[in-house]
């Protein structure tokens, strides 16, 4: 059974292609052609990625024993403004392209989120202008600026819109390739 995907990573650019066959995955970025044998991949990281103006990006990247590394999303850029979600496509890919390497590679990783000092970085620095906010609102009101107050309350709840899923979603963990996280999955549009 031969699986394809195709997305656009960047507004500018031409699309990347994935065909997998068997144990084996072509990547054709239009400049090149690699020719992958899944029995060399040692991980497989799914990360969740927000995009612009609320886009949700799922983004699956493979590396190689030899510390190669390719990766593909759930977006494609069809222009300089215009991007398209693509989560039936996405999901199916996936599904097959973990199946295949966990048959030829047993001993390949599969985790869900960021590393671990990148998802502890990115929860502090989270939890901490959420709270800077939090006392900007408090002296706010003691000071009776509440034009200031309300600012500070729409940006912390703009924040906590835009960073707890990157928070939650990133968190570490393992996954079985055959039950990837379904919170890293796209929903259907």
């Amino acid at each position: 059974m031969t699986l394809r995907y195709e997305h656009s990573p960047r507004p500018v650019g031409g699309p990347i292609s994935f065909t997998l066959k068997g144990e084996r995955l072509t990547v054709d970025s239009g400049r090149k052609v690699h020719e992958v044998s899944l029995g060399a991949v040692e991980t497989v990281r799914m990360t969740y990625e927000p995009g612009r103006f609320g886009q949700k990006v799922y983004r699956t990247r493979i590396r190689m024993q030899d510390g190669r590394t390719f990766a593909f999303s759930s977006l494609t850029w069809r222009s300089l403004v215009e991007a398209r979600s693509q989560p039936e496509e996405y999901r199916r890919f996936a599904r097959g392209l973990f199946s295949a390497i966990a048959g030829a590679n047993p001993q390949a990783r599969f985790v869900a989120g960021k590393s671990r000092p990148v998802w502890v970085a990115t929860a502090a620095l989270t939890l901490a202008s959420l709270l800077a906010m939090a006392y900007l609102v408090w002296r706010a009101l003691q000071m009776n600026a509440t034009g200031i107050a309300l600012l500070g309350g729409l940006f912390a709840l703009v924040g906590i819109w835009q960073l707890e899923p990157l928070v939650r979603l990133n968190r570490p963990r393992p996954f079985s390739p055959d039950a990837p996280p379904e919170e890293l999955m796209p929903q259907g549009s």
